[in-house]
């Protein structure tokens, strides 16, 4: 069967602690009569537990539903993604029953998110990662940020002149650098006025930078619910929470077979486009 048809869903349940421990007996037992193909890996912490599923042909949530009729003091939530059907979705459980659910098209061809790079140090704190997409012979532009702020960005180059423009919080350019060369003198100068962005665009990258931080990162200040499991092996690998974090999975991933506690540098980027890496870390970052 083919590998398209891969479904990838992340089940975390919450709640009460002191249930924690019989709930994830009791699932387990279920899962057991449940048929499906694949598996899944455990990621648990104190204050939830998280399935971590790759299976095909559907993901066994009768198991969690009877779980959460069960224990209706705990909470289900499902998140995944099932690149067959060019859908994501997220739904919410209590005492068996879906109080929450949304589900959207995966974004492809030109917020495709494959063009991407990271650099992250030591103690897991995100330094640049970014996502870029071509739209012309001459113009790039994608979503950028490191642990503690972020930007849409359109770079252009004709030759040695390039130029990028960023985004501060707003559907406006704030900001630009002129470089003549990637390794030349730098030109910084404010727009007065910001300049809006075309409507298309800042959607066509607005639905990027969701999609790339939904895969990738996780945020301090989203609900302790959601990041439980993150900041838990956060701190028990020692690494830094910051305002921006990388998902300890996506770290182990592309660390390979590296210490997990020094700095790294993951890059999918097409060979011809490192260029943009240089100018966001000399202007931008």
């Amino acid at each position: 069967m083919s590998a398209d048809l891969l479904i990838h869903a992340t089940l975390t349940v919450s709640g009460d602690s002191a249930l924690l421990t019989a709930a994830d007996a009791r699932i387990k037992a279920l899962l057991v009569e449940e048929i499906f193909e694949g598996g899944f890996e455990e990621h648990h912490g104190d204050d939830a537990l998280s399935y971590d599923f790759k299976v095909r042909g559907g993901v066994p949530f009768p198991a969690f539903a009877q779980a959460s009729q069960e224990f209706p003091q705990l909470e289900v939530v499902a998140e995944w993604v099932n690149l067959a059907a060019g859908r994501r979705g997220r739904a919410r459980m209590v005492d068996g029953k879906i109080v929450d659910h949304t589900e959207d098209p995966i974004v492809t061809g030109g917020a495709d998110t494959a063009n991407r790079y990271f650099q992250v140090a030591a103690d897991a704190t995100l330094q640049l990662a970014f996502a870029v997409v071509r739209r012309s012979r001459s113009s790039w532009s994608g979503y950028v940020l490191n642990h503690e702020r972020d930007a849409l960005f359109q770079v252009k180059r004709d030759g040695e002149a390039i130029e990028l423009m960023v985004t501060e919080g707003a559907a406006e350019w704030a900001a630009n650098w002129s470089l003549r060369g990637v390794d030349g003198a730098v030109t910084a100068q404010r727009f007065v006025p910001p300049q809006s962005l075309d409507g298309d665009l800042y959607r066509e990258l607005e639905r990027l930078a969701q999609d790339f931080v939904a895969e990738w990162i996780w945020l301090r200040d989203a609900p302790a619910a959601e990041t439980a499991i993150e900041r838990d092996r956060y701190g028990r690998y020692g690494y830094t929470v910051s305002d921006a974090n990388v998902r300890v999975a996506r770290l182990q991933r592309m660390r390979g077979d590296a210490d997990m506690h020094q700095a790294l540098v993951y890059s999918t980027l097409d060979a011809g486009d490192d260029w943009i890496r240089v100018v966001l870390q000399r202007c931008w970052a």
